[in-house]
């Protein structure tokens, strides 16, 4: 698994070198939006964000991208799809294009997060909706 994030950090960071990320010590200097986001890196094929989330992301899905999400720091709850799974530190979830997905911080500190989507992603496609029980 280390060795699968290792590769598409490579990957996403090779392309210019110049913009290397330790991801651990990121910080945000908002301390009040409930979702903070941070570009890292995006070009025509894929789009690299950090992402600290405070409380939760609520359900949604992508309809023309797909995501893997590391978790960098933080516990979380995650709906996929029909599935609930519980997210910590080193997790990497693959999230297909069209499939439902939300999230719920467990942790007292915000859930810091690297998201990269493919193709490049600017939240055009995100489609919001409602789901009983979450």
């Amino acid at each position: 698994m280390r060795l699968l994030v290792l590769i598409l950090l490579t990957c996403v960071l090779r392309a210019e070198a110049q913009n290397v990320q330790h991801l651990p010590s990121l910080k945000t200097r908002n301390t009040t939006d409930p979702v903070v986001m941070q570009s890292l890196f995006s070009d025509s094929t894929v789009t690299s964000t950090f992402l600290w989330i405070r409380d939760e992301v609520r359900p949604h899905y992508h309809a023309t991208h797909s995501e893997h999400i590391y978790v960098v720091e933080g516990t979380a709850q995650m709906l996929l799809g029909h599935q609930t799974l519980f997210l910590r530190p080193g997790d990497l979830v693959f999230i297909p294009a069209g499939t439902i997905h939300a999230v719920r911080v467990t942790s007292k500190e915000p859930l810091k997060v690297l998201s990269i989507h493919t193709p490049a992603h600017d939240g055009s496609d995100r489609v919001w909706v409602e789901k009983t029980g979450w």
